[in-house]
């Protein structure tokens, strides 16, 4: 259960308008609704009596919102707690790090690398979600605080190009260093029970099909560029909620094509599936920061994990990691990660590995999901998954992360 639906129930509850409720938390009225429907097939009763001008509350309904109100209350004091250990946390800096991500990187997953793997990484930097003229805006506004060392991420479209263009003269001309990390391209996300699942790949007209739902910012205008501002039913920063929205076959939406490499929250893959854009757009993830800061331990570490990580997809079809001082920024020796080969061989005659399953160990080792495992040794997506459940069996494990420890010659614990 989620704690944004148990926010939107109470606002609704003291509102009494799920319109009203909807203004407040900024999406639209379909995504409250939906939001409210889910809550309440979860918990397995209505929670409101419908009438024609005012919600109220049903008997469990009532019963229900002192305690949600009392978790949402301890979300906050947990929040409040974390953030204030933060802020007294001095790790490989002596000053507080803010990282300023465009929402689309953050929506696909490009951080839960590490973020899932590397314990700490982030204990003493703070996350802020905008769009591309919010990260550039924020770094231009702190650039000389000398209170905190600042780190921005952008994600830039080909059908923006005079606009991206304008946005990284204006860091240059503060004194700011961008430099691109990687490229890679937008695919549609659908039901796999829709037919466009079926599909090599989608049209304009296979796109308009359907509703498109969006995330906000850069990626909106995107959508709204090219397929039109009514083609966009639902805009909702909630990106695990849009996944569902699309798993259930009520509409479309986009993530970047090197969203199967990771695997991402709330994601809903075998409900969904990722079709290729028959004319794909292209988009370039890059850092921005003042030279001072790429000395910095901390970001030269976090950079290192993040080269280690993607360095291992150097043959994949959805990324480019764009050669530069970022790309070639590597971790000390006593902090590599990764599978040697020996130890491949060793484990997988040790659990008595069939030659194709020794194939698919070494794909899951190198961090490959069941998609690109398919797609790589030509088979089906049902097939890969069956090769992964019977090495997950014979080695005694339940997850990808428990196999690439394993790989990496740690204790699974």
């Amino acid at each position: 259960m989620r704690t944004s639906y148990l926010r939107h129930f109470v606002d609704i509850a003291e509102l009494g308008s799920i319109a009203a409720a909807a203004q407040r938390n900024y999406i639209t009225y379909q995504g409250m609704s939906r939001s409210l429907s889910v809550l309440e097939t979860e918990l397995g009763c209505e929670l409101f009596k419908r009438t024609p001008n005012r919600l109220t509350l049903t008997s469990c309904g009532e019963a229900l919102l002192g305690d949600a109100r009392e978790m949402l209350a301890l979300q906050q004091r947990m929040t409040e707690k974390v953030a204030a250990l933060r802020e007294r946390t001095v790790q490989a800096s002596e000053l507080p790090i803010n990282v300023f991500l465009n929402n689309i990187a953050f929506d696909a997953a490009l951080f839960s690398p590490l973020t899932d793997s590397f314990e700490g990484i982030f204990a003493n930097a703070r996350y802020l979600q905008c769009d591309n003229a919010g990260v550039v805006d924020n770094l231009i506004a702190r650039a000389d605080d000398g209170q905190s060392v600042n780190l921005g991420l952008l994600c830039l479209f080909s059908t923006d190009d005079q606009r991206n263009e304008e946005l990284v003269e204006r860091l240059r001309a503060n004194g700011f260093v961008y430099q691109p990390y990687l490229h890679s391209f937008d695919s549609a996300l659908v039901s796999s029970r829709s037919p466009l699942a079926r599909k090599k790949a989608l049209s304009r007209a296979d796109v308009l099909s359907q509703p498109i739902v969006s995330s906000d910012g850069d990626v909106r205008r995107v959508a709204e560029r090219l397929f039109g501002e009514q083609a966009i039913r639902m805009v909702t920063s909630d990106s695990a909620f849009r996944f569902r929205v699309v798993a259930n076959n009520e509409g479309i939406t986009f993530v970047p094509a090197f969203h199967v490499l990771v695997d991402a929250a709330g994601m809903e893959r075998d409900a969904t599936v990722m079709v290729p854009l028959k004319e794909p757009y292209y988009l370039e993830v890059g850092f921005a920061a003042r030279r001072e800061v790429w000395e910095s331990p901390y970001i030269r570490s976090v950079l290192a994990r993040l080269n280690a990580y993607y360095s291992r997809f150097a043959d994949s079809p959805y990324l480019t990691l764009i050669a530069s001082d970022l790309t070639l920024m590597q971790l000390a020796d006593g902090e590599q990660r990764g599978c040697d080969e020996h130890r491949l061989s060793v484990l997988a005659a040790t659990y008595d590995l069939s030659p194709r399953e020794r194939d698919v160990f070494r794909l899951l080792a190198d961090g490959l999901t069941a998609e690109p495992v398919a797609e790589r040794l030509c088979v089906s997506v049902p097939t890969a998954k069956s090769h992964i459940y019977r090495i997950y069996k014979k080695l005694g494990i339940h997850s990808q992360k428990e196999l690439i420890v394993l790989a990496a010659g740690e204790d699974v614990g």
